[in-house]
């Protein structure tokens, strides 16, 4: 590689790399293949210091993307110390690169370096919060990605003691429903709940335990009090003992009552950045909603298969019921009682009846109370298990109310006028279902339109109004000054992010 183009990497000149381009046309196609190699993306990524500026980092991060453009098989490309240009822009705190690459291709979030480790456990080791929230939003998969140790970001985290990157980690697992990657165990069976006991993380702990069974055990047979138990050093701290067994005795006396429905403050997420909500807590509504939802997944009941069977089955059923009170078994009475040639022989006004009136039947009254109540509990369930969307959501509803009063209607026009026992009775199915159906049709709405507020993390939309991947180099500087007066290299450890103090 030529010296100009080095020089024009180093400062992000454009201008010059065209130059070159003019001059030597091949310059970028090495005459034989090199598996490792330091490209110009490589040499742009790790060219920033601690005097740099704004400017020479913006045309650094605009170099990175013109280079990318023109060859994208270099931001894969790993270097003789088996990091790629991403990697190093976060080992050399060079935000923009990163926030640049990462939006032309996102999947470079994925690519594995030295170790397995990719760009995410990077950015969950040195990275402010606000850039792993950004990572985690725009490539929402590389959360599953695991080292050559079989270590997740959060394994990283909390070995690390970066508190910060933690509380992003599993405030996003938390909100996307994968907090079962906190169950993950790495190369030695060790669960996060195992390393944040082992480094003595008392407040890790104590949220690991609101979401992780205790009593997993590692490859040596640990659970996480035997390794507090077992540890005899001086930063040894009794309260992780304390909460693990408080935790323990809470799971097996656990009833699901919360306090409170909303938490104490409400903050208008518009104006809250990616970093800080992943990294607040979740709301006891929001709590009370994925317990319900869990215990529900394990009975098989949660899954979209199992709904879709539910609905099918309850629409039958309740069609079923519905025409069976408009065809009763004994069928229908043709003509009035008093136009009947055996009128004289009614000796009790029960015997009486009108045309299209029910024919008495000794099991009538109990085949109308169980067709009944097998057709409100069947409307029920279509209710519970009807789309979210907001408006189907009401107009199915308000459908299923109107048809619970229809089919009260229906039966009252044909049932015998001495039948009212079976009258009440129905009655009252018919109204507690109604109930049940609108307060269930008010939840899911409720639920809804706080989902609305939420940001949707699954995907990323570049120039959304919420602007939640907004980024401040000010506010990254601030979040990591811990890491202001550091470097960090690869070593040949086995470990191939350190971070060495200056000496």
């Amino acid at each position: 590689m030529s010296d100009d183009l080095q020089d024009a990497a180093k400062r992000g000149d454009i201008g010059m790399l065209y130059k070159v381009f003019c001059k030597n046309p091949d310059i970028l196609d090495s005459p034989k293949a090199v598996p490792f190699e330091n490209t110009l993306l490589h040499i742009a990524a790790s060219s920033g210091s601690n005097e740099r500026t704004d400017d020479s980092s913006c045309k650094r991060a605009e170099f990175a993307v013109e280079v990318a453009i023109l060859k994208p098989s270099f931001a894969r490309k790993l270097n003789p110390e088996g990091l790629t240009p991403m990697h190093l822009a976060l080992l050399h705190r060079e935000w923009k690169i990163v926030r640049a690459l990462m939006r032309l291709d996102p999947e470079l979030i994925r690519v594995k370096g030295k170790g397995g480790r990719t760009p995410l456990h990077v950015a969950a080791e040195i990275a402010p919060p606000q850039l792993l929230a950004e990572l985690l939003y725009v490539c929402p998969s590389s959360i599953e990605d695991v080292t050559a140790k079989w270590e997740t970001a959060v394994h990283i985290a909390v070995g690390k003691k970066n508190s910060e990157s933690f509380a992003v980690l599993i405030g996003w697992l938390l909100r996307v429903d994968r907090e079962n990657i906190l169950q993950w165990k790495d190369m030695d069976g060790n669960t996060v709940l195992h390393v944040a006991t082992r480094t003595n993380q008392v407040e890790v702990v104590k949220r690991l335990l609101e979401y992780m069974i205790d009593d997993v055990e590692n490859l040596k047979g640990e659970t996480a009090l035997a390794i507090h138990d077992k540890d005899e050093g001086p930063h040894r701290s009794e309260e992780i003992g304390r909460a693990i067994r408080a935790a323990h005795m809470k799971r097996e006396r656990r009833i699901c009552l919360p306090l409170s429905l909303l938490p104490p403050k409400v903050t208008p997420i518009r104006h809250i950045r990616l970093g800080k909500y992943l990294s607040g807590d979740i709301s006891r509504l929001r709590r009370m909603e994925r317990n319900i939802k869990h215990r529900f997944q394990r009975l098989g009941v949660g899954r979209e298969k199992s709904r879709e069977v539910f609905i099918v089955i309850a629409v039958l059923v309740a069609t079923a019921t519905y025409q069976g009170i408009l065809s009763p078994p004994g069928g229908l009475w043709q003509e009035d009682s008093s136009s009947s040639n055996i009128t004289t022989n009614i000796t009790s006004n029960s015997n009486s009846h009108y045309a299209g009136q029910m024919v008495n039947g000794r099991k009538l009254p109990d085949y109308i109370e169980s067709n009944s109540l097998a057709f409100v509990i069947s409307v029920c369930l279509i209710i519970a298990c009807m789309p979210t969307d907001i408006l189907i959501g009401v107009y199915l509803a308000m459908t299923m109310i109107l048809l619970l009063l229809t089919y009260g209607d229906a039966l009252y026009s044909i049932l015998p006028p001495h039948y009212s026992d079976v009258r009440t009775t129905v009655t009252i199915e018919i109204v507690v279902a109604g109930v049940i159906a609108f307060a269930i049709a008010v939840i899911r709405f409720v639920m809804k339109v706080r989902s609305a507020f939420r940001p949707e993390l699954d995907t990323a939309k570049p120039g959304r109004h919420w602007e939640l991947v907004g980024f401040d180099d000010d506010a990254d500087g601030q979040s990591n000054v811990q890491h202001a007066g550091q470097k960090h290299t690869a070593d040949t450890e086995g470990h191939p992010l350190q971070i060495l103090a200056n000496p």
